[in-house]
């Protein structure tokens, strides 16, 4: 009996809801849509909303950061590249030695200090043999090369390799007398 007297209520305040509301409009229809004022607060809403997901420049944060502490702050960097593929330089070195192994894609040299190298060639290095255009396969053992490669760390990726084919030493000619 009670839940029936509590919807009978709910019920009543209902329709004297729907009645105020009517009173509020004179009676007549609602108007399609919200208001302008209603638009309004909801563009406001959704532009706090757009400018809490823009990105923030790291530079122009570090230098408020500074600013907020009291120091003054740091120099700016030095102007980044717009143009190419976006990857950061590679350190760059050069090494000569003679070639003591060939692979597939990779040379064995010794260098000038005794030191046994590997350098990888993939398809950006280019490969001369004298003046002329080689591939990997041209180089052989003993060659003397010249290697400028780019530094990945843990290995070194050819860009540009010049061979010198090893003169043989001339051995004893047959006709020449001895020496005494």
């Amino acid at each position: 009996m009670r839940r029936m007297r509590g919807t009978a209520c709910l019920l009543v305040l209902g329709l004297m809801g729907l009645g105020g509301l009517s009173a509020c409009n004179d009676g007549g229809p609602a108007p399609d849509g919200p208001s302008a004022k209603h638009r309004e607060g909801r563009s406001e809403v959704l532009r706090g909303l757009m400018a809490s997901k823009e990105t923030v420049d790291p530079k122009a944060l570090k230098n408020a950061g500074a600013e907020a502490k009291g120091a003054p702050p740091p120099a700016p960097a030095p102007e980044e590249g717009t143009g190419g593929s976006g990857q950061q330089p590679r350190p760059m070195g050069w090494a000569a030695g003679r070639v003591s192994w060939v692979g597939d894609d990779e040379l064995l040299f010794v260098d000038g200090q005794g030191q046994e190298q590997e350098v990888y060639v993939d398809e950006a290095t280019r490969l001369k043999r004298g003046d002329e255009n080689a591939q990997l396969r041209d180089m052989s053992e003993g060659d003397e090369i010249r290697v400028t490669y780019e530094d990945h760390g843990q290995e070194w990726i050819a860009r540009d390799v010049e061979a010198v084919p090893v003169e043989p030493v001339p051995g004893p000619d047959p006709q020449s007398p001895p020496l005494r």
